[in-house]
């Protein structure tokens, strides 16, 4: 008798495979990253500052969440774009995960769950921006995943631990990104607008969900209170232009909100109007008769609205961004897919699956060609690009030790500094208020700095350090797979800061 040939195929379907999709797709984009080198941009730069010491916190507008998990990436793939790309999609393929656990619950089906899944490459958020810029919005959107799921688990369950899961998702979300109150405000709102979730929400056995997200996060919120002037400052550079009148700051926070919110759905809402057009009719609109969950979730959309609506008008935030909004209207999206569900049939969701496999190929050949390619149109700082090694080489060169202390003028030369030199001590002169040199020591402090691409000459009090004769001039050369070698330059200088410099305590000393 022949012995049967063992299936080693995996369902997508399934979780294991939600996952297995999640880390290709993953795989895929950090590949197509890594087709532009091993340099680090936009933001970056900055965390890669950060990630020297553990502390409470860093920058006084996000939480240290990201910055932790990073620290602990670090440990095995140092200071480098791999460190960022394995968080980034590690927190992919987490946020996944917790969406398919979810919409399983929601849904009662492992194949809508899934879809549900697959679908969020439509949202632009998702598919496209994760890929590009995002930081702490990266451990917000699985902790709102994560809290998400533990929420419809407790309204299902109801048990002790399911209260003290949910409490553990609000201290993480609380310390990924302040944001996260938004999703919470947009979730048990309209719980408590229920009958029953109400009930869940009044129990004594909340207090054990109070307590989990108080003992997680109250150590950093005590370092905040400590910072309250570098919060308020910065703070305040997020509502919008203190320049202008409340008035005109309500009026571009309401345009703003408009482009988030219909941005946040778009292609996901063409595409399934196109596909799904029977779910959208007017009869199909109105709110879930009986499910209590469902309900909350069509609720949260309007709640969102309507909250930061208020937060315009009161207070006059205009800088009302697509990103800031992930957490407020994530929820909602899930009452969509069940809109969807309702009317759904095999032929259609395999059309959906064809639209979802094309965008996903569509979306990967967009993202190679803007990070590959440099140069207009494209991009014209082309970040990615700049000849970074080229410092590495000259200090080689020079003879400068490599674990001295490093004070880049801005933060993008700061941050590949830290990946180039992993056992020196980095600062930006931009971020001066974070200082990885904790004890005194007698090492060997350098001011680094390209006029070029802090956009502007010097400062006068920096002047006495840049134009000393110890100065090292470093000409860096780009490079380039379909350009000549040299195509663009970068000039730099490498100038030690001496003991006597009037900067010398604010720069290299503890």
């Amino acid at each position: 008798m022949q012995a049967a040939t063992p299936k080693i195929a995996i369902d997508p379907f399934s979780f294991k495979g939600v996952v297995i999709v999640s880390l290709i797709f993953g795989l895929a984009n950090a590949l197509v990253r890594l087709t532009a080198g091993s340099n680090l941009a936009l933001d970056d730069t900055k965390e890669n500052i950060f990630t020297q010491s553990l502390e409470w916190g860093y920058l006084p507008d996000n939480p240290p969440l990201y910055e932790w998990t990073l620290i602990l990436v670090q440990q095995f793939a140092g200071p480098t774009l791999f460190s960022f790309l394995i968080l980034k999609y590690a927190l992919l393929t987490v946020t996944a995960a917790f969406l398919f656990l979810t919409g399983r619950r929601l849904f009662e089906s492992e194949k809508w769950a899934a879809v549900t899944v697959f679908s969020t490459i439509l949202l632009y958020q998702f598919g496209y921006n994760y890929h590009q810029a995002f930081t702490h919005s990266l451990m917000l959107i699985a902790v709102v995943a994560f809290s998400l799921w533990a929420f419809v688990r407790l309204a299902q369950e109801r048990r002790l631990k399911d209260y003290l899961l949910f409490g553990l998702s609000i201290g993480l979300g609380m310390i990924s990104k302040y944001n996260f109150a938004g999703y919470l405000a947009v979730l048990l709102i309209p719980a408590l607008m229920d009958r029953d979730l109400r009930g869940l929400l009044v129990s004594p056995r909340i207090l054990v969900s109070l307590a989990a997200a108080v003992t997680i996060s109250l150590p950093h919120f005590l370092w905040l209170y400590g910072k309250q002037d570098l919060f308020i400052a910065y703070v305040a550079t997020k509502l919008g232009n203190p320049d202008d009148s409340h008035i005109s700051r309500v009026g571009e926070g309401i345009g703003n909100m408009v482009v988030a919110a219909v941005s946040f759905y778009l292609p996901f809402m063409i595409a399934g109007f196109v596909v799904f057009r029977e779910a959208f009719k007017t009869a199909h609109l109105s709110m879930p008769p009986k499910e209590n969950l469902m309900r909350a979730l069509y609720r949260s959309t309007f709640v969102a609205l309507a909250l930061i609506t208020m937060g315009i008008v009161l207070f006059g935030i205009a800088n009302v961004t697509e990103r800031y909004v992930i957490p407020f209207f994530l929820p909602g999206f899930f009452w969509v897919m069940w809109l969807m569900q309702q009317s759904s049939t095999p032929k259609q969701t395999a059309r959906w699956l064809h639209v979802l496999a094309v965008s996903a190929g569509v979306i990967l050949l967009i993202r190679f060609v803007g990070v590959f390619y440099a140069g207009a149109p494209v991009c014209d700082d082309c970040q990615r690009w700049r000849p970074y090694d080229a410092l590495k080489d000259q200090i080689r060169e020079s003879g400068i030790d490599e674990s001295a202390i490093f004070i880049g003028y801005e933060e993008d030369t700061a941050g590949n500094l830290r990946r180039l030199l992993p056992k020196a001590d980095v600062r930006s002169f931009n971020l001066l208020f974070y200082q990885p040199i904790k004890e005194p020591n007698e090492k060997s402090c350098y001011f680094v700095w390209s006029e070029e691409l802090l956009g502007q000459p010097v400062e006068e009090k920096v002047k006495h350090i840049t134009g000393g004769e110890s100065t090292v001039q470093v000409t860096g050369q780009w490079q380039h797979p379909l350009k000549k070698t040299g195509w663009r330059e970068t000039e730099w200088g490498i100038s030690q800061v001496g003991s006597s410099s009037v900067l010398y305590n604010t720069l290299c000393t503890p």
